[in-house]
């Protein structure tokens, strides 16, 4: 199993490099690959059952990403595009990449919550963008929880230029692509993540040092 999960992130393109590297680093604490090519690494058994650090999900159709520039009245930015083109959503930690969720691609849409699906890009664009101040006229893709309270989203302007956004209008952090925002946002939801769990350390770190 390990060499088809490798061969599918090693396919991923480069502007996703800094989540494939993170996922692979996790890889041997166990993973699955699903028959519909969503890819699961590092289960997080103190979270729930079917907890992972990493959920990937199989490119989306082009079909789709077509469909949602109709159903929106502007097209998915090309960056974007390119994005869904090879995965069509994830979550890594506290960090979530906005998808097309399958179940919603068709004549009768309607959620399937039995199937592992991203978070819409639907929903995000229509709704959620709406709680940013400031945020008009941008593309909204991902978030990430900031604090215990707190999640900020990420967007993409007319221009170009990624950025995280706080609810309340202030922009974070910008960078020029989203392989700089995944390669700076990731490791510090890492970091996040553990500082969650009693004692600040990983369960496995901790039975690695015991032993």
């Amino acid at each position: 199993m390990l060499p088809s999960l490798d061969a599918r992130l090693w396919k991923l393109p480069p502007d996703l490099k800094p989540l494939a590297e993170a996922a692979w680093q996790h890889r041997s604490r166990g993973a699955s690959l699903h028959p519909d090519g969503t890819v699961q690494v590092a289960p997080m058994p103190w979270v729930g059952p079917e907890a992972f650090a990493f959920v990937l999900y199989p490119p989306a159709e082009r079909a789709w990403i077509t469909a949602f520039g109709s159903r929106a009245g502007q097209p998915v930015p090309e960056p974007y595009a390119a994005v869904l083109a090879a995965l069509n959503g994830c979550f890594a930690f506290g960090l979530a990449l906005y998808g097309l969720a399958p179940s919603l691609q068709t004549r009768t849409p309607r959620v399937d919550r039995r199937a592992l699906e991203p978070l819409d890009l639907d929903a995000a664009n229509h709704y959620w963008a709406q709680e940013y101040r400031g945020a008009e006229g941008e593309f909204h893709f991902g978030g990430c929880s900031w604090t215990a309270t707190e999640n900020v989203g990420y967007f993409l302007t007319p221009e170009g230029v990624f950025r995280s956004r706080r609810k309340e209008g202030e922009v974070l952090r910008e960078w020029p692509s989203l392989r700089q925002l995944l390669a700076d946002e990731l490791p510090a939801a890492e970091a996040r993540d553990r500082e969650r769990l009693t004692g600040r350390t990983w369960p496995w770190e901790a039975r690695r040092n015991d032993g």
